[in-house]
């Protein structure tokens, strides 16, 4: 129903009055409002009035907001990089300087007095560097990396430069996707850091390595994979595997898919190769398979045809910190750790790092921290290795074994190793094997010996050539042997456990020649028990065609001093159990502390001296053992360390040179 406008005639005056009044005070905050509109320039005053203007507003302003915080951004990004590049440009202009003294201190005609000059205005530079490397902005440090709060620069007693921060970088937004850093880490801008050590240790699969870590640490993405028993009747099951963390899991899900029989699976690591799974079925054969639209089977290397067992690829476990030492090098592990350690030498310092106590490799760097701060340490991008280097500049690093331990070779962290390059030594400088000289050795009884090392490549490669030098045949007297402290044959037997199984205790009392130890191993089974002469090195071999079990020699005095004490375990019974060297009266080895080689000789009671030149110098190996004991050896030094190769340790070498000359 519609109703009427109420006429006029039919209101009281009041409300006539009442009426009027509302319709101005209307009027009048219209006219405000559009007085408002023109004199501000918006349209509304409260969000009330245009809900959906106000949230367009609000993203606006939000946006423009945004937009002044990344302008902020760029600008203060512009002004520590501007910066950055002023504190660099005076390192530039010190190395142009240093440049000039360097020059200047070359020749027979600078005295003492001008190089120790010349050598205090390297250490001025050196000053210069550092502050600049100190520079800050607005109370942060430019140079730090991350770490901003932290003078990253520090000069030490002894002269060394270490560095404190870290090889990050701070980063700012400069629009909403794009993230752009404005400063320099010292490590990249001043390489305050030595080369990584560290190589691939093949850390060995095990049943609490997560599935993320697999692969190098890239991992594998969880889905379902078919299995499928069968001994007559298929057995046939989807397994979902999501929900497993690590290979404990994994066992244990894909197990107990077939506990309900009638056929069972098992799920171990195989033990052949200590990298893989092994899935064996309790009767018949087993197959794996990926499922529409998955690749996991593949990817966890147990894909397959069906076979009796499945013997899963290498998944390649990523190192962590927990990774336990024991599954290293395969599941070989580190070599005993009691008695032996690491010896670090960094900064002028040496620190050795008992290793008795540690399980994991956060175990070890915990070890390595406290007994040398100084040192970066971590795991290698490739997730096979560790990573460890030196923030000091202007001094040696190098890791080596103690006291003939096999730790540090075992961890993939010792700098000297027989199967070190001999381009590497010397700070990639290397040795120059066939510039025609030759490594010369003045031996105990008076003799002199000129090895030629032409054509040698590594670090072993030269310890065989020194010792391969005497010749070891059938007329080699084993009174000779082991640098001249025999063979203690008479009552000890050598006792050799052939591959049939059977025990042979063999006598070698009487017998004073490597012919004669020969001669009473073949006459125990002739033909079939044969032992021999390794014609690559001073060492035996022996083979035995009685069966295909493993052969071997037990460990004693005389097994030992002819270097017999080993196992052959294959079962081919071609293949021979390789002795270890023997060595005759001269003989070269690798450091039992430390890096470098120690040469012994037992020709004589006289010194054992090899001249100086540059084969002997590049090896560490020049120098006098004036004493007569034919059991203590040339120790030499350290061939390999490492070392930052920034221009803090470089103007450092640079001073020292010019002020000791």
């Amino acid at each position: 129903m519609t109703i009427g406008p109420i006429l006029p005639g039919r209101l009281p005056s009041t409300m006539l009055s009442d009426r009027l009044k509302v319709s101005l005070n209307d009027n009048a905050l219209e006219l405000a409002r559009l007085q408002q509109q023109v004199s501000t320039g918006q349209q509304y005053s409260l969000a009330s009035e245009s809900p959906g203007a106000a949230l367009r507003t609000i993203l606006m302003q939000s946006a423009l907001e945004r937009q002044q915080q990344y302008q902020s951004n760029i600008n203060t990004s512009l002004s520590m990089l501007t910066m950055s590049e002023t504190a660099l440009s005076s390192v530039g202009d010190a190395l142009n300087s240093a440049k000039a003294i360097s020059l200047s201190g070359v020749g027979s005609t600078v005295t003492s007095t001008e190089r120790v000059a010349l050598a205090d205005q390297i250490a001025s530079l050196r000053t210069q560097v550092l502050n600049a490397g100190n520079t800050t902005f607005r109370g942060q440090y430019l140079f730090s990396g991350s770490q901003t709060d932290v003078a990253p620069f520090e000069e030490l007693a002894n002269g060394l430069v270490v560095y404190h921060g870290d090889d990050h970088q701070i980063q700012s937004y400069i629009n909403t996707q794009t993230l752009l850093p404005n400063n320099f880490d010292g490590i990249s801008a001043f390489a305050a850091s030595s080369p990584e050590v560290g190589s691939d240790i093949n850390p060995a699969l095990t049943l609490q390595t997560r599935i993320s870590d697999l692969n190098g640490g890239r991992g594998v993405k969880l889905g379902s994979i078919s299995v499928t028993l069968d001994n007559g009747a298929p057995q046939t099951q989807i397994v979902n595997l999501s929900g497993v963390e690590t290979v404990q899991d994994l066992k244990t899900v894909l197990e107990n898919a077939f506990a309900g029989g009638p056929l069972t699976l098992t799920v171990d690591i195989d033990p052949a190769s200590e990298n893989g799974l092994r899935l064996t079925p309790s009767a018949g054969t087993v197959a794996v398979s990926n499922v529409t639209g998955s690749t996991l089977a593949t990817d966890l290397g147990i894909a397959s045809a069906a076979v009796a067992q499945v013997n899963g690829g290498d998944l390649d476990p990523g190192i962590t910190l927990q990774t336990t030492l024991a599954s290293l090098n395969g599941g070989t592990g580190i070599g005993p750790t009691a008695g032996t350690g690491l010896v670090i030498n960094n900064g002028g310092q040496t620190h050795t790092v008992d290793l008795s106590t540690a399980t994991t490799i956060e175990d070890v760097f915990n070890l390595i921290r406290t007994a040398d701060p100084n040192l970066n340490l971590g795991i290698n991008d490739a997730r096979n290795g560790l990573a460890i280097s030196s923030r000091i500049s202007g001094a040696d690093f190098s890791i080596g074994e103690n006291n003939g331990g096999t730790n540090a070779a075992g961890l993939g962290i010792a700098t000297f190793s027989a199967s070190t390059p001999l381009s590497e030594l010397n700070y990639g400088r290397g040795v120059d094997v066939d510039s025609g000289q030759t490594l010369q050795i003045i031996r105990r009884d008076g003799t002199t010996v000129n090895l030629d090392m032409s054509g040698t490549k590594t670090v072993q490669d030269v310890i065989d050539r020194i010792n391969d030098f005497e010749v070891f045949d059938g007329t080699t007297p084993l009174a000779d042997l082991n640098l001249g402290q025999g063979v203690p044959v008479g009552a000890t037997t050598l006792d050799i456990t052939r591959r049939d199984g059977s025990v042979v205790n063999v006598s070698l009392a009487g017998d004073a020649t490597v012919q004669d130890v020969l001669d009473s191993i073949n006459a125990v089974d002739p033909g079939n028990l044969v032992a021999s002469i390794d014609p690559n090195t001073n060492a035996f071999q022996i083979t035995d065609n009685s069966g295909t079990g493993p052969l071997s020699i037990a460990s004693n005095a005389v097994s030992d001093a002819l270097g017999l004490a080993v196992t052959e375990g294959g079962t081919d019974n071609s293949v021979p159990l390789q002795g270890n060297f023997v060595p005759i009266k001269l003989q070269v080895t690798l450091n039992t502390t430390g890096n470098g080689l120690t040469i012994y000789d037992a020709s004589g009671t006289g010194p054992l001296e090899i001249p100086a030149n540059e084969i002997a110098y590049s090896l560490g190996i020049d120098g006098v053992e004036s004493g007569n004991d034919p059991l203590v050896g040339l120790v030499g030094d350290e061939p390999n360390p490492k070392e930052s190769t920034g221009v803090i340790s470089l103007l450092s070498r640079l001073e020292n040179a010019l002020r000791n000359g």
